[in-house]
């Protein structure tokens, strides 16, 4: 009985240990499987951190995934020793570059899992990743880049600093993205330090991340806040004598042909006159005017798949004087922007007010099959469908009347001058539009930092690249 009484307990003890072995196991592949998917998917911001060392690994993956242009043309691609090439430098600041020192940047970054072959927050491929050990084949990633554009824009920029943007107006696709100065990015690791150490910061993507001040090209926003305000109509009159003087400071009329006096709106605009437009902001108010500076995506940075900087219309806690409402409206004051924003106050205009998000992503292929389509376009109503036709209707007088120097164009073009004081005795020169004026397809932003005159070197940079958008 004694004997009996012992195996029992035996076995008992034996099913007891096996338990609790069985519940380690399972616990123990619970918390496994947990953090693979709290750092695999929850914990996606990793797959995009330049240093991380897995990118670092990357760079030797001879499997890693092209990028392509929206046509499919090759950007960026991987030999079989694993070294990746580059097409052009023209577009280094949207392909990126991908470096076992220095990490990486651009859609080199911004699409690392698809080019390895990984689904953002796939934690099941993840999981299959770590247990089985294998080199998934890369995804191909299509921008939505045209490579046509792109060259276009480089050439026309040249070796000025500054930058150029170009975009789709209906569905946001981003055609070009231009900053200079740039780098060859085959020779990257070799250059990295003295692009790092040099003061032009020619790794800065200037067409996403450079601030600016906007100077007229701004005047859009103005008009904008007040035509929606009810405050004047295109055809309203001011009138301008001498200047504008405002907290002791003297704000010029000048710019229109006729002279000091007295004429519609419109011609206020397409001429540029600041002192109009600076008693026009100080009559607007301070709130109607940061309301629609925000409606059109100020003060946040923009959603894209590349880093943005947030533009500026006040600094900090400045406070909200008359004398800087006034400057404000003109294009100057605080403001600093970037030429992405500011290709989107134009897109949202030549979209009859409907600010579409821009996007860079136009598909993930496995060869030939997709695997994902362009994120879903994505829109906000910003302006009334008439204040946007007034609006348009008035950049269309600044080219019709000789103010943009756009260059030779088949269709008829609409856009804003800007010439924007650095205060260091220099101005950026500005250029924002779109074209066909009476069908707008594309919209682009153009800024040649210390360039000038806006109609004369910012306008020519925009027309080369409406015409190579609109190119049959």
């Amino acid at each position: 009985m004694e004997a009996y009484t012992r195996s029992v307990r035996f076995e008992r003890n034996e099913e007891s240990a096996l338990r609790v072995a069985g519940l380690v196991v399972i616990a123990t592949t619970i918390v496994f499987v947990g953090a693979l998917a709290y750092w695999q998917a929850f914990r996606d911001d990793l797959n995009v951190n330049p240093y991380n060392p897995r990118l670092a690994a990357a760079l030797s993956e001879p499997h890693r995934g092209r990028i392509l242009d929206r046509d499919g043309e090759v950007l960026a691609q991987s030999l079989p020793d694993g070294r990746r090439v580059y097409r052009t430098a023209a577009a280094v600041h949207v392909v990126g570059y991908l470096s076992a020192r220095y990490g990486a940047q651009g859609a080199e970054l911004a699409f690392n899992d698809e080019l390895l072959g990984r689904r953002g927050g796939d934690w099941l491929a993840a999981l299959r990743s770590e247990v089985i050990r294998g080199t998934p084949r890369g995804f191909d990633v299509r921008l939505t880049i045209d490579v046509d554009v792109q060259m276009a824009a480089a050439l026309a920029l040249g070796n000025r600093p500054g930058a150029a943007v170009a975009i789709d107006v209906r569905t946001g696709d981003v055609l070009a993205m231009v900053s200079w100065p740039n780098w060859d990015p085959n020779a990257f690791a070799t250059e990295a330090p003295t692009l790092l150490a040099d003061p032009r910061a020619p790794l800065l993507n200037r067409a996403a991340q450079g601030l600016y001040p906007p100077g007229s090209t701004f005047k859009v926003v103005t008009a904008a806040a007040a035509l929606s305000e009810g405050l004047v109509t295109p055809e309203t009159l001011v009138t301008c004598n001498e200047a504008y003087v405002i907290g002791g400071y003297a704000v010029s009329c000048g710019n229109v042909p006729q002279g000091p006096g007295t004429y519609p709106f419109r011609d206020a605009f397409a001429y540029s006159v600041n002192a109009v437009f600076a008693r026009l902001g100080v009559e607007l108010g301070w709130q109607p005017l940061l309301r629609m500076a925000r409606a059109f995506g100020f003060e946040s940075p923009i959603p894209f798949d590349l880093p943005t900087a947030a533009s500026q219309v006040v600094a900090g806690d400045a406070p909200l004087s008359d004398t800087l409402l006034a400057s404000t409206a003109f294009g100057q004051g605080d403001l600093l922007v970037t030429p992405l924003q500011m290709a989107l106050v134009a897109a949202t205009v030549a979209n009859g007010g409907v600010l579409v998000e821009p996007r860079l992503l136009a598909g993930v292929y496995d060869g030939d099959r997709e695997m994902e389509g362009p994120p879903p376009i994505r829109t906000r109503r910003v302006l009334d469908g008439h204040v946007a036709a007034e609006l348009r209707d008035m950049m269309v007088d600044v080219v019709a009347k000789g103010q943009a120097n756009m260059g030779p164009l088949a269709v008829p073009a609409a856009g804003k001058t800007g010439t924007a004081e650095t205060g260091r005795g220099t101005a950026h020169a500005w250029f924002i539009g779109f074209a066909p004026a009476d069908d707008p397809k594309v919209a682009v932003a153009v800024v040649v930092e210390d360039g000038g005159r806006g109609g004369e070197v910012a306008a020519p940079v925009a027309g080369a690249i409406l015409k190579a958008a609109l190119a049959p």
